[in-house]
């Protein structure tokens, strides 16, 4: 059986773009002659819904990174996630910092005001302009989810401690110097936190075991003899193709994920992964 894990932004679809049909048909064909495919996303899996409503048939998927997966008719199970106390630590330094930064849990995203944050969109859009319309669209699309999809209030962790229920998936951040990203990757990991870049002037913040990597050996127990696909864009994706048999990269990818992977398929927003799927793992009858 093949198993084919597959991120979703920059891989699946590009950022607020269309996602090509010929990646819905690539899941189709693969699923129909019995083989497994699997979402493998840094989103949360109530970011995912949208995305799985537009799919034929249902698959599993792997969230936030790995902190948590779904089997195809059961519900999400949550393997790790940021204790209060770490939380508290690294929200404190960004704070102090001025930095832009939001908290996602287990029951959506919790940010202060988006209206505190206009210089740093700004600063983010400045940022961006060289890559035109696409830095645009970008900034577009993220402005608008986070004044309308995420929950704001006055002080996230004293909101956590209130709801001690909730899960802290991972810490996100932004920011458009890339010096003060490197300097915070560099503050914020240790034993209890792996800090990675997950797009564009972007940091996440998780439990070291909140990994790619580690999910997709976890799910393969399921599948002993199974031959396992990862396919990817960026530097979170990086433990996704260390752990798989066949490492794969969109042409979009990240220099270093291109260097890792042993194929390389087209543009996300040409559809390389249904191209990818129908030129090495779809069998004719």
């Amino acid at each position: 059986m093949n198993v084919v894990f597959c991120d979703i932004d920059g891989t699946f679809q590009d950022i607020g773009g269309e996602i090509p049909k010929i990646n819905f048909d690539g899941i189709d064909a693969l699923q129909n002659q019995g083989d497994h495919f699997v979402f493998i996303s840094g989103r949360g899996y109530d970011q995912l819904r949208e995305l799985l409503s537009q799919l034929t048939n249902d698959c599993d998927v792997i969230f936030s990174n790995g902190a948590g997966y779904r089997l195809m008719g059961e519900e999400p199970v949550y393997r790790s996630w940021l204790s209060l106390g770490i939380c508290r630590e690294i929200v404190s330094v960004v704070e102090e910092r001025n930095i832009f930064y939001f908290i996602h849990t287990d029951n959506g995203i919790i940010m202060k005001s988006d209206r505190l944050y206009r210089a740093h969109y700004s600063a983010l859009r400045k940022r961006l302009k060289p890559m035109g319309e696409t830095g645009t669209r970008i900034m577009d699309f993220k402005e608008k989810f986070f004044a309308e999809e995420c929950q704001h209030v006055d002080d996230p962790v004293q909101y956590l401690s209130e709801n001690s229920e909730l899960k802290i998936l991972k810490i996100e951040i932004m920011e458009a110097d890339d010096e003060e990203l490197e300097c915070l990757r560099n503050m914020l990991n240790s034993e209890t936190t792996h800090v990675f870049s997950s797009y564009y002037q972007c940091l996440e913040v998780v439990n070291p075991l909140s990994s790619k990597g580690h999910a997709v050996r976890h799910f393969m127990t399921e599948f002993s003899g199974g031959r396992s696909y990862g396919i990817g864009d960026g530097e979170n994706d990086l433990a996704m193709l260390d752990a798989v048999d066949v490492p794969v990269a969109v042409e979009n990818a990240s220099e270093a994920v291109k260097a890792k992977a042993r194929i390389i398929t087209d543009h996300c927003a040409n559809g390389g992964v249904g191209k990818f799927i129908f030129d090495h793992l779809i069998t004719s009858n």
